[in-house]
């Protein structure tokens, strides 16, 4: 008899100062820091000013992921003045359930499309990071005109950017989990937001 399949439970749940020093170390790996609009250092100082911004801004939200209850990255979002909202995300760990990405850009449609009012989500991608840029084309994603970027290490590369209308989400929600692979859609079933 075989054991019954696992699949990973992906919980949400506001950054608080017991994880600042954790999600510190991941804004500065240099695989996060590449992929981000500005790739600097990150001292411990603008590390807490930031922090200390995110406790009484209502347009940013900042969640750590947990997997079966282990930080394992973070998923935000920024409300802009033209009632626009974006979302961003980065896995700090790299020993995590296969799919953990899938499960990031599931996890942003879902709270934008349950927990807010907003028409769409939108995202914006670096030209370099194409495998955000094919996942973000897999669920649907329509692209909007690019930015222009800037220059890193002797490359130019544009800003791509993204919009997810999320009625589309929620009307299709259940089609594009199929076309995944299993496992993504039973592990989808357990996301939750505190």
């Amino acid at each position: 008899m075989s054991a019954a399949k696992r699949y990973p439970l992906s919980e949400f749940k506001p950054l608080t100062a017991d994880w600042l020093a954790l999600v510190w170390q991941w804004r500065n790996l240099p695989d996060i820091r590449r992929n981000m609009h500005n790739d600097s250092p990150i001292s411990w100082q603008q590390h807490q000013a930031w922090f200390a911004a995110l406790q009484n801004d209502k347009q940013r939200k900042v969640f750590v992921f947990l997997q079966d209850q282990r930080p394992i990255g973070v998923l935000n979002f920024t409300w802009h003045t033209d009632g626009k909202l974006e979302w961003g995300c980065y896995l700090g760990e790299t020993n995590v359930w296969p799919g953990s990405g899938l499960l990031l850009e599931i996890a942003a449609l879902d709270y934008a499309a349950s927990h807010t009012d907003c028409p769409a989500l939108h995202a914006e991608v670096l030209s370099f990071n194409h495998s955000v840029v094919k996942m973000h084309q897999l669920f649907g994603y329509q692209p909007l005109p690019d930015k222009t970027g800037s220059l890193r290490d002797g490359q130019h590369y544009n800003v791509k950017v993204f919009s997810y209308a999320l009625e589309q989400w929620r009307h299709n929600r259940t089609a594009i989990l199929a076309q995944l692979p299993k496992q993504i859609a039973a592990a989808a079933q357990q996301i939750h937001f505190y």
